[in-house]
């Protein structure tokens, strides 16, 4: 095939569209005039390149261009549309596939009809709410203000709203004829031909369909959900134009705290004594996650030790019931001593020994 459009760009014939857009994006960005001024050649590559592109990204010119190859360029020059010359099935073949029969302009309603963006539809929504710990222990109740894409109530989600009368199609002045890529006249393509519009975008959306609502909703939060679980409020998403909603999905994040660590339904966190609490043993003051409480340490307890106090974790999903508070050993060594410590410590190594 002469000029093979694939070559041209350097595609294999079964590119998808993202494949060809790379390609032409990359091969413009090299051949541009703007990149090579007074390059005739580069300028010519770019044209090239230009035309292929023009041809393999529109779905319709690239399925003709798939079928008729370089016989396009002897369709372009025919302009009786109903001499019969075979072009391996005919001439009038290839006008019924580009206009859909025999050359001839079929009439219709407004282009936008059939362009238009697709109606709305009901969309689901993921907000995610931070708590804390306290929060997720006891459960909560969060008011949540949101916005979401719902259907537009003038054009009934559709993007387009009918004129009180057809007006003439600006695009063509009302001939329902354009000249097309290949010097031949087709049917214009913002009226199929008709030459008068019935529709057009919507004033309120722009003709996206959806236009921005503002939402409150009161959400309750059980106590002792996990991170990252998500609660689903039916029917508060964005509405479509069938009038149903999406749902809404309100996905939970831990805010970090201060002291404590989550481990499931059980809490971490670490407690600092002096080294002669951590020998002789003693009481000691943790923080836990609903108020100071106190625990015993035993004598000689080491650093990194762990202890367990039950009851003292979070409130565990679905039930009354409470995980452990871990408590981990940090012990302090002192940076200075005085004589008195000094000498304390010098008779209680010599007793060890």
């Amino acid at each position: 095939m002469a000029n093979d459009f694939y070559q041209i760009l350097g595609l294999d014939r079964k590119a998808d569209d993202k494949a060809i857009k790379s390609a032409y994006r990359k091969l413009a960005r090299k051949y541009h005039p703007d990149v090579n001024p007074g390059d005739k050649a580069a300028e010519a590559k770019f044209k090239e390149i230009s035309n292929a592109y023009e041809v393999l990204s529109d779905p319709d010119k690239r399925k003709a261009y798939d079928k008729y190859g370089d016989r396009w360029e002897q369709a372009s020059q025919m302009q009786d549309y109903g001499e019969n010359v075979d072009f391996g099935g005919g001439f009038g073949s290839i006008f019924d596939h580009l206009f859909g029969g025999g050359g001839g302009f079929s009439g219709g309603g407004s282009a936008y009809e059939q362009d238009r963006p697709e109606p709305a539809r009901p969309k689901d929504l993921t907000i995610d709410v931070e708590l804390s710990l306290e929060e997720i222990d006891s459960g909560t109740t969060r008011t949540l203000s949101y916005q979401v894409g719902d259907a537009c109530k003038s054009c009934d989600g559709t993007g387009a709203v009918r004129l009180r009368a057809p007006r003439q199609c600006g695009a063509c002045g009302g001939s329902g004829i354009m000249k097309g890529i290949f010097g031949m006249q087709q049917q214009c393509a913002s009226c199929n031909g008709s030459g008068r519009i019935s529709f057009e975008k919507c004033p309120t959306c722009a003709g996206t369909a959806a236009v921005r609502t503002q939402k409150r909703v009161e959400v309750k939060i059980p106590a002792g959900i996990a991170e990252g679980r998500k609660l689903r409020v039916p029917g508060r998403g964005s509405v479509g134009a069938n009038g149903r909603a999406g749902d809404l999905y309100v996905q939970v994040r831990e805010a970090k705290h201060g002291s404590l660590r989550r481990l499931g339904d059980d809490l971490e966190t670490e407690v600092h004594v002096n080294y002669t609490t951590a020998i002789l043993g003693g009481e000691i003051r943790v923080n836990a996650l609903r108020g100071p409480v106190t625990m015993k340490i035993p004598e000689c307890s080491q650093p990194g030790q762990k202890f367990r106090l039950t009851n003292q974790g979070m409130t565990k999903f679905g039930t009354t019931n409470r995980g452990n508070l871990i408590v981990v050993l940090k012990v302090d060594l002192p940076k200075t001593l005085n004589d008195r410590e000094r000498e304390m410590l010098k008779s209680l190594s010599e007793v060890k020994a």
